[in-house]
């Protein structure tokens, strides 16, 4: 018994010997202070501060801090704790331990719900008893040297309009309270400028302990954002209880705003900040739009549209009373739906086919043998556009939707590239302004659609006279533009580059249906289905996504040379009017008949030959501007196949215009006003287009340099512009293709050339 009572007494001496000393300090907050610490020695040092208003910041150094054996810091409050070690130890993205001997925290204020209920003026006549202490302890063998400052954070209640600069670093976290007035909107935006290209964190949080301020946590609460030399939240207040915290802190390395999700193949840099790296960032806090704005932009918007829609309709009964319509011959319908059938059951005979070959000049009537089997492949496309439409957005609307809520609950305001100066939420959604200004493509597809049936009651389908009118293909380009609409507005629910082309699928089927259109024209019998138009759109479209998601060279050089095949392909169908194979024997006949001589390889349609040979060498051209373009990182692969398709398109129609007055065809009034009408809409829409807010080829820091404030109503920013704009521009040249040819609307058909 004795034994044990003397091995008790020996362990409990031994322990006593090992346990640091602790050494009590009264502290003084306005004077640094020095002290040695090393195992044996461990320092509480006590702040008692009667009358003080704001929080402090807690600023700890040491020169010779041992990262194997850091001295340990240990802030005490009522209310709240908060540690650290010194030098503390950031991780970089590459997994490296990156060392910071200057080290900083602000502690959160014990009287915090009290502040929550005052307002700026109250809290700047009232003094708050704040008490607190610091213990500096170490398993260090040897003597460290510590330096301690407390700093009271003067500028920690912040007002809106306020511009407010702070330093920062990886080791040293910033934040500043703001407390929502009876005057504030429903809406806040806070706008952040730094003056270099360090990368920080900026987070909202809510007003309550414990604050979330070092670079291992501070995305685990409230809505955060990386940042580079610009930047921009937008505070809901109903988000918020009474006021919230921003929190700023800097990263270790610069990688999570430079290299992660960049695409571009540029040369990537990585640097790590030294310890003594800092940034100076300054915010400032505005109100933004009440409910009451938002329902003012709303209906004026609305209205405008309105306006648009009686502008338009006037136009379209305007031309047809005093137009080029005003004067229609009634014309025999088609026969019955039997008779056209068999007809279209026989095949064209050979001496038909020998004479669509070697005839240099032919008329629209030879090649309008079936019309009612063109009328129907026409619809085909409408029926088509619809079921591809309803089965491609469910799938759309389900993963934008998954997006923001992702945003919404996890506050990672990186995964959505808006343009934040400029973001206006409302409900669920954190960007409404972009979503809401594409109803302009809806309305304007609905008008276009009403046009397309007013013009078919007026003008039936009719044979023998003016160009065979397909009306189904012009219903498929006003479902296509609300189509646009909504796909758009999905993607500008949450903007990225994984889903980039739910925005630009349609605006390619739009280009294509133009083109299909203007070749219909002169071509009723040699159209493309519906079947293989899709068909090779589903491909291109396929590869415009793997295109944006991975930015590889490889799927740039399968592209090329699909394309290229492609467009040869077309080529021979176009020159030998669909019937390739035909006249491919007729070539090798003449080859084995006249040798390599100048009739075998003289083209009999010179104009045509030489036209097709034009428009490849000037696809060539664009598919090797693109791919420069590229490795300069100037583009991405889905912006550059919508402008090639666009740029097709627009070719196609200045051809066909040039053809028509090359042919001494008039280009009626309703063309020239609707192009006149459309090329001054689409210049000025494209103006807007180009000077881009956002840009999802680089990293969502980079983008948000691009960020730009309202400049419509202060709710529309230039994107919003561009789709407001580009809706009518879209109208006005369907209405041009739909009055192109209305000049020779009673023209008999074998008088109206093809070309």
């Amino acid at each position: 018994m004795n034994l044990i009572i003397w091995l008790a007494f020996f362990g409990s001496a031994l322990l006593v010997n090992t346990l640091p000393e602790i050494k009590p300090i009264q502290g003084n907050t306005s004077r640094p202070l020095n002290i040695e610490v090393n195992k044996s020695i461990e320092y509480i040092i006590y702040y008692k501060k009667s009358f003080a208003r704001y929080p402090y910041r807690i600023r700890v150094s040491s020169k010779n801090a041992d990262p194997e054996n850091p001295i340990l810091v240990v802030v005490r409050q009522e209310k709240d704790v908060i540690s650290w070690e010194l030098p503390l130890l950031v991780q970089t993205t590459k997994n490296q331990n990156q060392y910071y001997n200057i080290t900083s925290r602000t502690m959160c204020h014990n009287n915090m719900k009290e502040i929550n209920t005052l307002s700026f003026r109250s809290f700047m006549t009232k003094y708050f008893h704040q008490e607190f202490t610091i213990a500096i302890s170490s398993s260090c063998l040897e003597t460290k040297d510590v330096l301690i400052e407390t700093i009271e954070e003067t500028n920690f209640f912040v007002r809106d309009k306020e511009n407010v600069t702070l330093t920062v670093s990886p080791s040293q976290s910033r934040y500043f309270f703001y407390r929502f007035s009876s005057h504030d909107t429903d809406t806040l935006t806070i706008e952040l400028d730094s003056n270099d290209d360090a990368c920080l964190v900026v987070s909202v949080q809510d007003s309550t302990c414990p604050v979330f301020d070092l670079n291992k946590d501070i995305m685990y609460r409230g809505k955060y954002q990386t940042i580079s030399r610009k930047g921009g939240l937008t505070i809901k207040r109903k988000d918020y209880s009474d006021g919230f915290f921003l929190v700023f802190i800097m990263k270790p390395d610069n990688y999570d705003c430079t290299e992660e999700l960049s695409i571009y193949p540029v040369t990537k840099y990585y640097f790590e900040r030294n310890s003594d790296a800092t940034s100076n960032v300054s915010f400032v806090i505005q109100r933004s739009l009440g409910r009451g704005q938002y329902l003012t932009a709303t209906i004026l918007t609305v209205l405008g549209l309105t306006s648009f829609y009686i502008v338009a309709l006037v136009l379209i009964f305007v031309f047809r009373r005093y137009g080029s319509m005003k004067n229609i011959r009634a014309s025999k319908e088609i026969v019955t739906l039997d008779e056209d059938v068999v007809d279209d059951a026989l095949p064209r005979s050979s001496m038909d086919i020998v004479y669509v070959l070697e005839k240099p000049d032919l008329n629209v009537k030879v090649l309008t043998k079936y019309p009612l089997k063109d009328k129907i492949r026409s619809f085909n496309y409408l029926w088509h556009i619809i079921s591809i439409a309803i089965f491609y957005s469910i799938p759309v609307v389900q993963l934008v939707i998954a997006y923001q809520r992702m945003l919404n609950y996890t506050g990672d305001e990186d995964l959505c590239y808006y343009n934040f100066l400029c973001a206006h939420p409302l409900f669920s959604f954190s960007d409404f302004n972009h979503i809401f200004s594409n109803i302009g493509y809806i309305f304007m597809g609905v008008l276009f659609l009403f046009a397309t049936f007013h013009r078919q009651q007026v003008l039936p389908f009719r044979f023998d006279v003016g160009i065979p009118v397909h009306y189904g293909l012009f219903y498929a380009m006003g479902v296509a533009m609300i189509i646009e609409g909504l796909l758009s507005a999905c993607y500008h629910i949450c903007p990225s580059q994984s889903n980039y082309q739910f925005d630009t699928s349609f605006m390619y089927v739009m280009a294509v249906l133009c083109m299909i259109k203007l070749y219909q024209n002169r071509h009723p019998d040699l159209n493309a289905s519906a079947y293989g138009t899709f068909s090779v759109l589903g491909f291109g479209i396929f590869l415009a996504t793997i295109g944006i998601l991975t930015g590889s060279l490889s799927v740039w050089i399968i592209f090329v040379i699909g394309y290229s095949i492609l467009c040869f392909y077309i080529s021979f169908k176009i020159y030998f009017l669909s019937f390739v194979l035909q006249g491919l024997y007729k070539f090798r006949d003449d080859l084995s008949k006249n040798g390599f001589g100048r009739e075998t390889f003289s083209p009999v349609k010179k104009a045509r030959f030489l036209i097709l040979v034009l428009i490849n060498i000037i696809n060539i051209g664009m598919m090797g501007m693109g791919l420069y373009l590229y490795s300069r990182g100037q583009t991405d692969f889905g912006t550059f196949l919508l402008g090639l398709l666009m740029a097709n398109a627009i070719l196609h129609a200045i051809f066909y215009t040039s053809m028509k007055i090359i042919h001494k065809e008039r280009i009626c009034i309703e063309a020239i006003v609707y192009g006149v009408l459309g090329v001054l809409t689409w210049t000025v829409a494209t103006i807007f287009f180009l000077d881009a807010a956002t840009l999802w080829t680089v990293t969502p820091a980079e983008s948000r340099q691009w960020n730009q404030e309202c400049i419509l109503m202060d709710y529309y920013d230039k994107h919003d512009v561009w789709h407001l704009l580009s809706a009518p521009a879209l109208y006005f040249t369907f209405m041009f293709l739909m009055c192109l040819d209305d000049d020779i609307i009673d023209e008999r058909q074998d008088n109206i050339p093809v070309f």
